[in-house]
């Protein structure tokens, strides 16, 4: 596949990874509707799956700016 192809996929998934959290629960982070121990373990899912989303994304533009800069 062309790099183009790949980057534009791995971008499209990591935004994915980043609002599924939004999209399994049905709302956003909201702390008055749950007890304490729900609201972090909330919080550390949303957080994990930001950070994981802004991995991939980081992972597919470092792929497409390999090897492009030849001198």
């Amino acid at each position: 596949m062309s790099k183009v192809v790949l980057l534009i996929l791995s971008v499209v998934l990591g935004v994915l990874v980043m609002v599924s959290p939004g999209f399994i629960t049905g709302h956003t982070f909201s702390s008055t509707q749950y007890q304490e121990n729900l609201y972090v373990a909330e919080f550390v899912v949303r957080s994990l799956a930001l950070i994981i989303g802004l991995v991939v994304i980081y992972d597919g533009i470092k792929s497409f700016f390999k090897n492009q800069v030849t001198t």
